[in-house]
């Protein structure tokens, strides 16, 4: 069983939305009308993973991270912009 919430919804109930996820394993969340995101509980991750990719050993990285130790360290900032407010 899921739920929809509207992004607005979502961004000012983040604790109920976070509730709702633990209650029915997935919310999700709507703007404009359009499917833009959703968030699964950790027992619907898994099952979405399905077993045999959730227990092979090169893919233990899923269970604490949603993204490989590979796609993390490309996502780093590597030069800070220099636009930022030194105040």
């Amino acid at each position: 069983m899921s739920k929809s919430v509207s992004a607005s919804d979502a961004k000012n109930n983040f604790g109920g939305l976070l509730d709702d996820v633990a209650a029915l394993g997935r919310v999700d969340i709507v703007k404009h009308g359009r499917l833009v995101a959703v968030v699964l509980s950790p027992r619907a991750f898994d099952s979405f993973l399905g077993a045999s990719v959730a227990t092979a050993p090169d893919d233990q990285w899923g269970k604490t991270h949603m993204i490989s130790p590979e796609h993390a360290r490309a996502a780093r900032m590597l030069n800070h912009p220099s636009t930022f407010d030194e105040e």
